[in-house]
């Protein structure tokens, strides 16, 4: 016997539209991150996905502290002018 759900109990689960938006959404994030210079790229996914702090890319990489910043805010820059159009 299955149990029917209670109507009063929210669902909790992700409606089925808002996980494809989401997979949308990852996926031109993705590709906006490929189209960036490789050392925009990797200084930015440095600091995202690793955590890292702007000291420690700069140390990791050997670069000056003041290159990681420039860097990191060029990566942006051209992130938020390529998923403009996106939203």
């Amino acid at each position: 016997m299955v149990a029917e759900p209670d109507p009063n109990i929210p669902d909790r689960g992700i409606a089925a539209d808002l996980q494809i938006q989401s997979a949308q959404q990852v996926e031109r994030v993705r590709a906006a991150l490929e189209e960036l210079p490789a050392l925009q790229r990797v200084t930015l996914e440095l600091a995202y996905y690793e955590g890292l702090t702007h000291v420690e890319i700069a140390e990791r990489l050997e670069q000056p502290l003041g290159t990681v910043k420039t860097r990191i805010r060029q990566a942006m820059l051209r992130l938020r002018e390529s998923l403009a159009g996106a939203v």
